[in-house]
């Protein structure tokens, strides 16, 4: 692959979003409702989203939900994207919470098995189990497990808190490294992302101020802005302006292009700056972005439409971020960019023109990265297009009615073999196998996938998948109580297709 790098080994997250997500609009689109249903249409009056939801909550962060009332609660029916407006269909029946955004790509939902995490492809990125679960940040989440907290992260890994691990009443959400912890004789510790305690935390646990919106404690944005306020400013960045908007570089590298109304100089590896009106935190990280595509030129053909594809290199304190990828031309006209893996540090993602080039060109184009509503990076890159001559042979005439349409290659499912979710079962032994379902079509396809334990039937689930993109199927092994090995084989429903493999089970303890 041929590559383009980044050389500012530097971006930024939010360490406290900007108010705005309270009273975001639809950007581009406007909520509808009719007959008592929802749906969005562009300025143009065109249908973006039909009207047949209950609700469909403002976007944020890149994403939306469409839900449906069931009672006292809200049904996710899907989960919409911000730019191509698709609607991912959620897989199973989850509700909504009051934490109604992504955060290190998932977000707590209700079922029936409990609180668990969903993924922005509307499939369980951890199955519902817990007894209460909170927004993941810095790679950990909080959770409830028969009245007492946890911490895990992706895989579903418990982190070993010194300060009462097993006995802890509360957990807090981890912000700037730091969280707070409460063990069962009510004293308070401040712990890093290791788990080791760093220092007692003085306010009594009656009269803890946990914040409603993501599970954190005390006045986080006050907290920041009086640490921020108590350093001296960091000379190595400078605020630039561009276009009215503001930005920052280090050095002559850009770490966040302009788009801020406000920015004040970065103190302490964070600012304070004003985006959409909005007033909020940056932190910044180290890492860089790099971009490598696989072919700089392209053969077009009536088989390939100018399909390309390419890896981006994102910075490790991103690994978990909900990212997009933009790719336009010199005119301003996106191409059509589809995710193959959209977690960890290396990411793959296929795009092609909106339309399929008729003569051969070099096309100037330029990718940008978007994250939290944030543009991070954006670089300019070549593809050269090869337009194979149309072969001379006689067309007939088609009728007006019977007008081609363009070949799309049905969805392709396919199966790797089960692992193991976790390295160990959870508090309450139950264990959890993945099967990762790829597809290697272009066009969405529904997977149902069977494990079996030993020739023995566990359970059935259904997996959405986009073309040329792949999805995990989470199977829960209940009542682990001790170490053994089984062989688990999964299968899709038409039979023909299975894996194998042999795993070991063992317990929490």
């Amino acid at each position: 692959m041929t590559g383009v790098t980044d050389m500012s080994a530097q971006t930024v997250q939010w360490a406290v979003r900007p108010t705005s997500a309270q009273i975001e609009d639809y950007g581009d689109l406007l909520k509808i409702r009719k007959n008592g249903k929802c749906g969005l249409i562009n300025k143009g009056s065109e249908t973006i989203v039909p009207t047949a939801y209950d609700s469909i909550s403002p976007f944020r962060d890149g994403y939306a939900f469409a839900m449906n009332r069931q009672g006292k609660s809200f049904k996710i029916e899907a989960v919409i994207s911000d730019g191509d407006y698709e609607l991912q269909p959620v897989t199973e029946t989850v509700y909504a919470t009051r934490y109604l955004w992504f955060s290190d790509g998932k977000m707590p939902v209700k079922g029936d098995g409990g609180w668990g995490y969903l993924g922005p492809d509307g499939n369980m990125a951890i199955p519902c189990q817990f007894q209460q679960a909170f927004p993941f940040s810095e790679g950990y989440a909080s959770v409830i497990i028969n009245d007492k907290a946890y911490y895990v992260n992706r895989y579903m890994d418990y982190l070993n808190v010194e300060a009462g691990y097993g006995d802890l009443i509360f957990a807090s959400t981890f912000y700037g490294g730091e969280a707070v912890v409460f063990s069962k004789n009510r004293k308070g510790y401040v712990i890093n992302k290791q788990g080791r305690t760093l220092r007692t935390y003085k306010e009594k646990a009656e009269n803890l101020k946990v914040n409603r919106i993501d599970h954190s404690v005390g006045d986080r944005a006050a907290a920041f802005k009086t640490q921020v306020a108590q350093l001296h400013s960091d000379p190595s960045y400078t605020v630039f302006k561009e276009n009215g908007k503001y930005g920052y570089k280090k050095g002559n590298a850009i770490v966040l292009p302009a788009q801020l109304d406000k920015a004040e100089p970065v103190c302490g590896g964070y600012a304070n700056v004003t985006f959409g009106n909005q007033n909020g935190i940056l932190r910044f990280v180290d890492g860089s972005f790099s971009l490598q595509l696989e072919n700089q030129r392209v053969d077009v053909s009536a088989d390939n439409a100018g399909r390309n594809f390419l890896q981006l290199n994102v910075p490790k304190e991103l690994e978990d971020a909900n990212l997009k990828l933009r790719i336009t031309d010199q005119q301003g006209h996106q191409y059509l960019v589809q995710a193959t893996n959209t977690v960890g540090e290396h990411r793959t993602f296929s795009f092609r023109p909106a339309d399929t080039p008729a003569d051969s060109k070099l096309s100037q184009c330029t990718a940008a990265v978007w994250g939290e509503n944030l543009l991070l990076w954006s670089t300019d890159f070549e593809v050269s297009y090869n337009v194979a001559p149309a072969p001379k042979e006689e067309v007939k005439a088609v009728p007006k009615e019977e007008k081609p349409q363009p070949k799309l290659s049905i969805a392709s499912m396919s199966l790797s073999a089960p692992r193991p979710g976790s390295k160990r079962a959870n508090p309450k032994n139950d264990f959890f196998v993945t099967v990762q379902v790829s597809n290697s079509g272009d066009e969405r396809g529904d997977a149902l996938v069977t494990l079996f334990l030993n020739n023995k039937k566990m359970d059935t689930k259904l997996v959405s998948v986009k073309g040329h993109a792949s999805a995990s199927a989470i199977f829960k092994i209940p009542d682990v109580r001790k170490e053994y090995y089984a062989k688990a084989k999964a299968m899709l429903k038409n039979g023909r297709y299975s894996q194998e493999a042999e795993i070991l089970f063992k317990p929490f303890y």
